[in-house]
């Protein structure tokens, strides 16, 4: 009979650890007893037993890769597992977005999981990584426009895919989680409280989803009871996609 799978990885790297979705995947897993390296740019953080903090430019190629090298010695190994929550939200019409505006999104959201997908699997020797992406990689808003944010999570996207055949002869499973409507510091819909009444009487689950709805969704795809799930896009969105 096969071992009962986990349902955490024993040592996690997460980013964007400080606040949000991140922040609580990184606490769900040390409630299970995980070792847990949080890569955030933020100067300060909360502090937890069994967690690291290492202040980290997700944009910076040589930054990551010295994160990744200090998160090993930390971890007492490769992570089993990465969740790379760190990103950036932006509504801006398409008439009035920037070069730099788009840029900055792309930037971040993109090359920033690139970057951190790429130090993962040169240092990994099995395990999963996990990117977020959005529903809106999917679908349209017109109430929020952001053209640049969906085109980054865009490429998540296909990040994902590639990666998953890429690195599967190494044992690294790629999968993502697309967040719907997540009452985060994030969500700017949430500071207008008629649409944000008006949105949730539209999803099939009748409420905003939580960051630990997120960060559960992305502990199951990090762990061994999802050791045959990868190259998925896993909506976390109460029925956003198909409402």
């Amino acid at each position: 009979m096969n071992a009962r799978p986990t349902t955490s990885p024993s040592r996690l790297l997460v980013t964007g650890g400080g606040s949000g979705i991140g922040r609580a995947t990184a606490e769900l897993a040390l409630a299970e007893g995980a070792l847990v390296v949080s890569l955030d740019a933020a100067a300060e953080h909360w502090e937890a037993d069994g967690l690291v903090h290492i202040r980290t430019d997700i944009t910076d190629e040589a930054a990551v890769e010295a994160a990744f090298d200090a998160a090993v010695v930390a971890l007492g190994g490769a992570p089993d597992a990465v969740v790379h929550c760190a990103g950036i939200y932006r509504t801006r019409a398409v008439t009035e977005l920037t070069i730099a505006e788009w840029q900055q999104t792309m930037t971040i959201n993109a090359t920033g999981s690139f970057l951190v997908s790429r130090a993962a699997a040169r240092r990994m020797t099995g395990g999963a990584i996990t990117l977020l992406t959005s529903v809106a990689y999917g679908r349209g808003d017109e109430v929020e426009p952001s053209a640049h944010y969906s085109s980054s999570k865009g490429a998540v996207v296909s990040l994902t895919r590639q990666l998953s055949v890429e690195l599967g002869g190494a044992g690294i499973r790629v999968n993502a989680v697309a967040p719907g409507v997540i009452d985060t510091p994030m969500t700017t819909i949430v500071q207008d409280p008629a649409a944000t009444e008006m949105l949730i009487s539209r999803l099939p689950a009748r409420r905003l989803g939580t960051a630990e709805d997120v960060a559960r969704a992305c502990l199951f795809l990090s762990s061994d009871s999802a050791s045959y799930i990868t190259g998925v896009v896993l909506p976390v969105d109460g029925g956003y996609l198909v409402a």
